[in-house]
């Protein structure tokens, strides 16, 4: 595979695989907490009222995907520079997002008057 085959590769795929990684609500509640600063596994099932094996599963999957790594010998949780700018970037399409519904929530209203 070329480096332009792999580059167009991982544009064709990062998309799906942001949506799968953040498919589940509680996964991006931990990428919100991790932003604001690192955190340990007790901390993190206690704010996210979660069972220690779901927590550890989700943990799991945003440090396969590379969002969060695990600080030893501390044990805290943090986000990674990827982690990082994908928070950005999910921050930005939530505020474009919420721009537009306002946009079309003004335009329907606009007919009713």
């Amino acid at each position: 595979m070329s480096a332009a085959e792999v580059l167009a590769d991982i544009q064709e795929n990062i998309i799906p695989q942001i949506c799968r990684v953040f498919s589940n609500p509680t996964r991006y509640r931990i990428l919100l907490l991790l932003d604001k600063e690192p955190r340990t596994f007790t901390t993190l099932m206690k704010t996210l009222a979660v069972n220690p094996k779901v927590l550890n599963d989700h943990l799991n999957t945003l440090i396969m995907s590379k969002i969060v790594a695990k600080s030893y010998p501390y044990n805290v949780y943090t986000l990674t520079p990827l982690g990082h700018l994908i928070k950005d970037a999910l921050a930005e399409v939530d505020n474009k997002l919420r721009e537009s519904l306002k946009t079309v929530g003004q335009l329907g209203s606009v007919g009713r008057r």
